[in-house]
């Protein structure tokens, strides 16, 4: 019986049932002993990462944080270090150098494991680092930093084997309302994530290669590293979402399935309208972040050219796993109404959800309050916070919004970004997206007690005031609502590309 959760073991056990299924990159593999094109290929590479590991004195029970370059490869690095015991903690190189450096201090000096990506992040911080981590690992000689040694002295490695209640993986939260909270997932934690996913694969007709652009550290990433290697689907890792490599990895893999986080997808749209269609093999597509603006799932599925292409969403958090699951065709964005929906489905099997008032009572049915949920894959604990309560305690997403009648919840905003006056400021942008072809992004903000419009359109030009007037009246915005127009560089953004609102408050700055 193969060990379903058990990243350490997983892909030894899986190569010797069907090793033959393709798992790869759409970019070179640097630190690798090979480029990986199999499972078989890819247990290899999980071998030889964990018996370098071993042969630079990495042991079970070391707490390893990883600071790389997003590439699929992180995740075969963190089976390789589960394999041999170590709890690795996967921390996002596009994460603010001070938070990066917080966590850091959180873990309590552990071993850091860098490449040159993460070590031009923490050069300016070199000289804290040996108060911070307790050794500095290598993947490749370009990343230089005091005392660092380079994982390349190899020794047979021992595997540990976990059971599950055992602590397996470090993640951190998107650090979207501020700093990021590490949180640590066990085998069990992390099979209850994994459980609902493999079902809905199994009831799906996988065939071709489901590609995925997602942040790599993310516990999304490594709960559908097994979900795929449990039920044998193909895999591409792509790892920039910029417009020319996602194009091109799309034109030459063809993949049947296409997951990444909803403002990549927002970003992609403008491949929609391009020959050829990159998109066109694409029968369904995947999101498990935050719920998707109408006009790119219409926009996404238009461009397929299967016969009955599928939007599948969830939604969830890194603290608890995929919690809903909602799944839209080509004709339901096609139905009126539909564009003004913040749907974002009901609750997988074995999972609840409510939504409660200000003093924690359930509100009467139908009404918006505070989203809560209970579910069996919470994570176990944060570090450096207090013990968080039992999985049968009713868990805050600190989002609003409402559960409706047919038991589908609808999302309207989190607490933190409110915007007084304004109803949901996610379906307030949903109407303006798709009112307003033009925008490429746009969040409704409070700033200085006023309500304005951060936004950026595909020429950089701002948009006639008749247009925009006519938008925002539609969107249910105050007449005096102000637009903010910026670059999308100016945007401040998460390792999930989230934006961050907080960081939008000062009109015409960078966040």
């Amino acid at each position: 019986m193969l060990p379903v959760a058990d990243l350490g073991l997983l892909p030894e056990g899986v190569a010797e049932h069907h090793g033959g299924t393709t798992v790869c990159a759409d970019t070179p593999w640097a630190s690798a002993c090979r480029t990986p094109n199999t499972v078989s290929d890819f247990a290899v590479v999980v071998a030889d990462y964990a018996d370098r590991l071993w042969g630079a004195g990495v042991r079970p029970g070391a707490v390893v944080a990883l600071v790389k370059a997003n590439h699929f490869d992180i995740q075969a690095i963190q089976c390789a270090l589960v394999r041999i015991g170590a709890l690795p903690a996967l921390l996002s190189v596009k994460m603010e150098p001070a938070d990066l450096l917080h966590c850091l201090k959180e873990l309590d000096r552990p071993c850091l494991l860098t490449d040159a990506d993460g070590a031009a992040v923490l050069r300016p911080w070199q000289d804290q680092l040996g108060e911070i981590v307790s050794r500095v690992l290598t993947l490749t000689p370009e990343a230089v930093l005091p005392g660092a040694v380079e994982l390349s002295e190899s020794a047979p490695h021992q595997v540990t084997r976990h059971l599950g209640t055992d602590p397996m993986l470090i993640t951190h939260s998107s650090g979207t309302t501020g700093k990021p909270k590490l949180l640590v997932h066990t085998v069990d934690s992390l099979y209850a994530h994994v459980a609902p996913q493999i079902g809905v694969v199994k009831s799906l007709d996988y065939a071709g290669i489901s590609a995925k652009c997602l942040s790599f550290v993310h516990v999304r990433m490594s709960s559908g590293l097994l979900t795929l290697l449990n039920t044998g689907v193909p895999f591409l890792g792509i790892s920039s979402p910029d417009l020319a490599p996602v194009r091109a990895a799309l034109l030459r893999y063809r993949p049947e399935s296409l997951e990444a986080q909803p403002n990549m997808f927002l970003r992609w749209e403008a491949l929609a309208r391009e020959t050829p269609n990159p998109f066109s093999a694409v029968e369904r597509y995947i999101s498990s972040f935050d719920a998707m603006h109408p006009r790119t799932l219409r926009t996404l599925l238009e461009a397929s050219e299967r016969p009955n292409p599928t939007f599948i969403q969830a939604y969830g958090q890194t603290e608890t796993g995929p919690v809903t699951l909602l799944m839209t065709t080509r004709a339901d964005v096609r139905e009126p109404g539909r564009l003004d929906s913040r749907d974002v489905g009901a609750a997988f099997p074995g999972m609840e959800i409510r939504v409660v008032d200000d003093a924690g009572a359930e509100v009467a049915a139908d009404a918006s309050g505070y989203i809560e949920v209970r579910t069996p894959a919470r994570a176990e604990s944060m570090i450096g916070r207090p013990p968080l309560p039992g999985r049968d305690a009713w868990w805050p997403m600190r989002d609003v919004g409402r559960l409706r009648p047919d038991g589908h919840l609808e999302l309207y905003d989190r607490q933190v970004d409110q915007v007084p006056g304004v109803p949901s400021t996610l379906r307030a942008e949903d109407i303006l997206l798709d009112e307003l072809p033009e925008l490429g992004e746009v969040v409704v903000i409070a700033v200085a007690g006023a309500v304005t419009a951060v936004a950026v359109t595909a020429d950089g030009k701002p948009i006639d005031d008749d247009r925009w007037q006519r938008a925002r009246s539609r969107a249910e915005l105050p007449e005096d609502t102000g637009v903010d127009y910026r670059p999308w560089e100016d945007f401040p953004l998460t390792g999930t590309m989230k934006v961050r609102r907080h960081r939008l408050v000062t009109p015409g700055t960078p966040g």
